[in-house]
């Protein structure tokens, strides 16, 4: 779990970090984009933080799977198409982000002793930030080296092998829904 959460943390530090640019060439050189896509993702954000109760029911390994996979693809999206349906598939792709973060959470807190969450959280937290300063190396070298999509498009790939790997492992696979006692 820390280890996926840190290679979420350090993909959306690749894209945010070429974010600004990446809005700047999709809109023509309107600086307002930037904005359109921060609210893209806020909104999508959001869209997942209120729709999370119902899924908790569903295997969470499953939702991370396709939550990955989509997520990748809709990069791969984000980074090809035009403005306006980059800029709805990259709202899509946040509702994602919102599921994720209510969920991985709401797994903490059914799983973990009360006394410890604390020093769960802390930890997960922590260690996911770590991931923060590569991402942004990773993803300041492929913008400035290539161009920001390249960027965008490298996020989207990895996602999709990520969601490969677990995909592939039969454990991360069948992990149960957050409301058993087994996760």
């Amino acid at each position: 779990m820390i280890f996926s959460i840190t290679f979420i943390n350090i993909a959306m530090t690749i894209m945010t970090t070429n974010l600004p640019a990446f809005s700047l060439l999709k809109g023509n050189g309107t600086e307002a984009m930037y904005g359109f896509y921060l609210a893209a993702l806020s909104t999508g954000i959001m869209i997942g933080t209120i729709i999370t109760p119902k899924l908790r029911q569903l295997d969470f390994g499953k939702i991370i799977i396709f939550s990955y996979i989509g997520t990748g693809i809709m990069w791969v999206g984000t980074a090809t198409l035009p403005l306006v349906p980059s800029m709805i598939l990259f709202s899509i792709v946040a509702i994602s982000i919102g599921i994720l973060n209510i969920l991985v959470f709401s797994a903490i807190q059914k799983q973990v002793e009360t006394a410890f969450i604390g020093r769960v959280i802390t930890l997960l937290s922590s260690t996911a930030s770590l991931g923060m300063p590569v991402g942004a190396l990773i993803g300041g070298f492929i913008g400035d080296t290539f161009a920001p999509e390249i960027a965008v498009l490298f996020c989207g790939i990895t996602m999709i092998i990520f969601s490969m790997y677990w995909l592939s492992s039969s454990v991360l696979r069948k992990l149960p829904d957050i409301e058993s006692k087994a996760i």
